[in-house]
């Protein structure tokens, strides 16, 4: 018989237990000891399991630059290949993740299960032992309720993205990328005006799920804390001389790590005024207030021209893949002008069956659209025209060598070299929560 002792019942709700017949892959990064325990397997195990944990280590190593030190004297993954198993959950001194059955075969899957184990490893610093008040002593009868996730969760996510470029999983191209879409996407919901990152945070129990009309009274912190990220960091790599997130955030770090209450919003205002003036005014403007993100402004300062389109939608929100049942409907909108609602099943485009490519189709042009759909028994008629709305169009590159540079080192791209008016692609875009798409 074997018994485990644990310092605290929240200690041994933090500790998830795997029993069953798997080999554990040992690597060591930086003489600390990472375990990979794979619960299941799938094609291509045999021949890609060793290239796959050794990018896990090197995402170690760049965590470990950062911060100067892991805090835990080894680490485990528990990675599962199960289709049914889309999820990754943090612990004290391991992880459990999703990677999907194909990761072993498919290149962007590969990368996306690199990404999502990097952001679970993130926070073995921040949320792990760093935390927001009042998560540092968690009520386990009431429920705790914070208003830093957009830190916790949000910075995590933007570090998921820059540890997976500075390893090479991902491209600068796709960096940016993935920065114009979180804007893009966060810029199309009527809840950006409204909410901000604060209040998102405070009222995770009750919009962390997806449900109908999100849209238009909730935003992700996740996304909003990582575009603020992003502006803070170009913001401080933009200083003389230069600063870096990666600096600030260490040092902010072992500021707080062992604070019994974890660190207020104000605190953090506060940490980075100290540390730059004229830093709090930014993080308030996007933190605490709805909008305020200067993703733009920054994009031009790092050396981009960032051009605007006006295209035309509708305002209907679907899911993943899509399909014919309307998954939100953007209450500005002509489809939320017109009373379409979430859940209708749209059967026919303009007296025709309905189809993605029609409805896309019809959306492109400025003229009126009928769209049949079921309401539960009955069939509705709803006629609208698509409406004008603003995004950003295209990223072109107009930087000079100091701005070269400058995202050289901040990506660890030795090899960044754009040509003078190039456009880089802006069609690489990943959110674990889902990609929800406007039409």
């Amino acid at each position: 018989m074997t018994a485990w002792d644990y310092p605290s019942y929240e200690v041994l709700l933090d500790s998830p237990v795997v029993m069953g017949p798997f080999d554990p892959i040992k690597l060591n990064v930086k003489g600390t000891d990472f375990y990979f325990a794979f619960v299941d397997r799938g094609l291509g195990y045999d021949s890609q399991v060793q290239d796959f944990v050794e990018s896990l280590a090197r995402i170690a190593e760049k965590f470990h630059e950062i911060f100067g030190s892991f805090p835990f004297e080894n680490y485990t993954f528990v990675l599962s290949l199960n289709p049914a198993a889309d999820w990754g959950l943090e612990h004290l001194t391991s992880t459990m993740c999703g990677l999907g059955p194909d990761v072993f075969i498919d290149l962007d899957q590969r990368a996306h299960g690199i990404r999502v184990c990097a952001h679970e490893l993130f926070h073995a610093w921040n949320v792990r032992r760093l935390r927001p008040a009042p998560l540092k002593q968690l009520d386990l009868y009431n429920g705790s309720f914070t208003e830093g996730l957009w830190v916790a969760e949000g910075f995590t996510r933007y570090y998921e993205f820059l540890i997976c470029t500075r390893t090479h999983v991902y491209t600068p191209e796709q960096f940016f990328s993935s920065v114009v879409n979180y804007y893009r996407h966060l810029m199309v919901v009527p809840a950006y005006e409204r909410v901000s990152a604060v209040d998102s945070s405070l009222a995770s129990y009750l919009n962390h799920s997806k449900y109908l009309g999100r849209c238009n009274n909730s935003i992700d912190y996740y996304d909003k804390g990582m575009l603020i990220a992003f502006d803070l960091d170009a913001e401080l790599r933009m200083k003389t001389p230069p600063d870096s997130l990666d600096q600030a955030f260490r040092t902010f770090y072992e500021n707080y790590v062992a604070s019994r209450f974890g660190y207020t919003t104000d605190e953090v205002l506060r940490f980075f005024e100290e540390r730059h003036a004229g830093l709090s005014g930014i993080l308030a403007r996007e933190a605490k207030g709805a909008s305020g993100l200067a993703v733009e402004p920054q994009l031009n300062r790092l050396g981009f021209r960032v051009e605007i389109e006006s295209v035309l939608y509708l305002g209907l929100m679907f899911k993943n893949a899509g399909g014919s049942t309307i998954y939100n409907v953007l209450d500005t909108s002509p489809a939320g002008h017109s009373g379409m609602a979430p859940d209708d099943v749209l059967t026919r485009v303009n007296g025709f069956p309905f189809s993605m490519k029609a409805l896309a189709w019809v959306a492109r042009r400025a003229e009126l659209v009928t769209l049949d759909v079921l309401r539960g028994q009955r069939t509705l008629t709803f006629s609208l025209t698509p409406a004008e709305r603003r995004q950003i169009g295209a990223l072109v590159w107009e930087g000079n060598d100091e701005q070269v540079q400058r995202i050289r080192a901040w990506l660890n791209w030795s090899d960044f070299r754009p040509m003078h008016g190039q456009h880089f692609n802006l069609d690489f875009y990943e959110n674990f929560h889902g990609i929800e798409t406007v039409v």
